[in-house]
């Protein structure tokens, strides 16, 4: 078996908490071919790759954001609540003039979120 993302592979086995190895290496996968887009919001800068027809998108701090955090004056890399996450996709949402409320989010691979939304 050759594996599409070792990177998550190696994160996701240093990391409690994530979605269950298999479960956010597939739905990682799930996501390679869709488009990514850049979003700010007063909390940051976001990269999102959203899945209309499903309801669900994955969300992350931008690279920049990533790297500034982890490498930064401090050198310590302070996880983001889930508040923050789910507030820029409330927010990217409504700004794509769509009327939505997440319904449900799980961590992945820290600092990468999968949320589920209903629209009307």
């Amino acid at each position: 078996m050759r594996l599409k993302h070792p990177i998550v592979v190696a994160a996701c086995l240093g990391l409690a908490g994530c979605a269950g190895f298999d479960e956010a290496v597939e739905i990682t996968d799930e996501y390679a071919e869709t488009a990514v887009v850049e979003y700010e919001n007063a909390g940051g800068s976001w990269r999102i790759a959203d899945k209309p027809t499903e309801n669900r998108l994955k969300i992350g701090p931008s690279l920049a954001r990533s790297f500034s955090a982890a490498f930064g004056n401090t050198v310590t890399f302070v996880e983001l609540p889930r508040q923050e996450y789910q507030t820029a996709v409330e927010g990217w949402l409504a700004s794509a003039g769509r009327t939505c409320m997440v319904t449900d989010g799980q961590l992945l691979v820290s600092p990468q979120w999968e949320f589920r939304y209903s629209c009307r």
